[in-house]
């Protein structure tokens, strides 16, 4: 009896600096094809910031995975992702519920290794994002940009617990290596997780994504926005989100979490701030982009107010998050009333801190006025960020800085007069203490 042996053909590959890649093996115009839209037009909705971003992600092809675990404020996000995965037009997408967050980091790594041109985006918050730590410190030097955490931010583990938003979770992970990205608002949530994969997976930079916004303020608490269509929000990633031209662990021979010696550990760090440091250069262009065809501002490295041609001022207030808001609303009335200038920035890049743009920005400043939100052993964290940004110039603006919000606290309207009159003493030739806190128009 005779028999027929059939000679496979080996599959196409082809080298690259990281191994083999076999280009046929994904075939993502079916991921694409399987995709059904959330919005088919552009809408007006009334959205919290967790359903906001989450909508951002289901809007996306690219993500078909949510992994999660739920952790207050964050907790909404995957609610809301699972509801509508279940719903009529969840289509193929999958949440993948874990048994912790440490898990969840894990498998964001596995499945962002498995192929580097899906998104897979989860969110999580405090304690949550520390119990990350081990895999997001490996995360963020790996080059793996499709990965992306968002921070709903809260007051992290240190006694007594808060379950209310202050930025301390997102500022004691900024050695972590994810690009950091703060928004305030729904709307800026929202166009902030739609255009972080464009920047982080952008073939310079591949370095994945830590949006994030303030726990309860802003994950809680409703507001009209803007969502696009699916079409629209996915036509502009295509022009930023190139196919990636290095193998993952489906389509390749590669390799993560390598083992090297000192010699070779240099090499490792020197490629990863350079990475970091192109952020600098593509984000601003990805935000105009965004504003030439959504016509609203896009990703930038700070929200300014108040400055003038010259860029001049008395005070220059430094914040984030939205209570800066609370200043914007005051800020011309307090300036009127005592005869000042007043400007300020609030802070969107946190990491890599863009220092020669803030220096640029402040240079002109007389005082100042430092807002920081959550707990340091020392001045604050953007104090010390404004400081070194600063120290370039051969006469720098006097720094003062002050605590205000810890914990999730409002930052009322008496509370930033009184911050701001402090600031004025400085004008004033005052001495004044290393840092002062301020809770309900009073310090501390």
């Amino acid at each position: 009896m005779s028999q027929t042996l059939t000679v496979l053909q080996p599959a196409a590959h082809e080298p690259t600096l990281s191994g083999e890649i076999y280009c046929e093996a994904l075939d993502l115009s079916r991921v694409r094809a399987a995709h059904v839209p959330v919005y088919e037009q552009r809408e007006q909705i009334t959205a919290d910031g967790n359903t906001a971003a989450a909508i951002a992600t289901l809007q996306m092809w690219r993500c078909i995975i949510y992994p999660g675990f739920p952790i207050t404020p964050s907790t909404k996000w995957i609610e809301h992702v699972a509801s509508h995965i279940a719903g009529p037009r969840g289509g193929l997408k999958k949440v993948k519920l874990l048994e912790a967050e440490h898990a969840v980091a894990d498998y964001i790594v596995g499945a962002s290794a498995a192929c580097r041109d899906l998104i897979f985006p989860t969110a999580t918050s405090s304690v949550g994002l520390d119990h990350m730590t081990e895999t997001t410190r490996s995360l963020g030097a790996s080059g793996l940009g499709n990965a992306m955490i968002i921070n709903v931010y809260r007051a992290t583990a240190n006694f007594p617990l808060c379950i209310e938003g202050d930025p301390s979770d997102t500022l004691a992970h900024r050695d972590d290596g994810f690009i950091q990205i703060c928004a305030r608002g729904k709307q800026q949530i929202y166009d902030t997780v739609v255009q972080a994969p464009c920047l982080s997976m952008h073939p310079d930079v591949m370095t994945p994504a830590m949006p994030g916004y303030y726990g309860i303020k802003d994950s809680h608490r409703n507001a009209r926005l803007t969502v696009e269509s699916d079409a629209d929000i996915n036509a502009f990633q295509d022009e930023w989100i190139a196919p990636c031209d290095l193998p993952g662990l489906i389509n390749g021979d590669t390799a993560f979490g390598n083992c090297v010696t000192s010699r070779y550990f240099q090499g490792f760090k020197v490629a990863q701030k350079r990475r970091l440091e192109r952020v600098f250069d593509v984000l601003p262009r990805i935000g105009a982009a965004f504003e030439r065809r959504f016509g609203r501002p896009g990703l930038d490295f700070f929200d300014s107010v108040g400055f003038g041609p010259d860029g001049a001022a008395d005070i220059v207030v430094v914040g984030m998050g939205p209570d800066f808001g609370t200043f914007e609303a005051i800020r011309e009335d307090f300036a009127r009333q005592n005869g000042l200038s007043v400007a300020g920035i609030a802070m969107r890049l946190l990491t890599p801190f863009p220092r020669d743009f803030v220096r640029d920005r402040l240079q002109h400043g007389k005082v100042v006025l430092v807002v920081n939100q959550a707990h340091h052993h020392g001045r604050g964290h953007l104090t010390l960020d404004i400081a070194d940004a600063l120290s370039d110039l051969p006469a720098p603006p006097r720094i003062v800085s002050v605590f205000a919000g810890m914990g999730g606290a409002d930052v009322s309207v008496a509370t930033w007069e009184q911050m701001l009159h402090h600031a004025r003493g400085a004008l004033q030739g005052r001495s004044l203490p290393p840092y002062a806190i301020f809770h309900e128009g009073v310090t501390l």
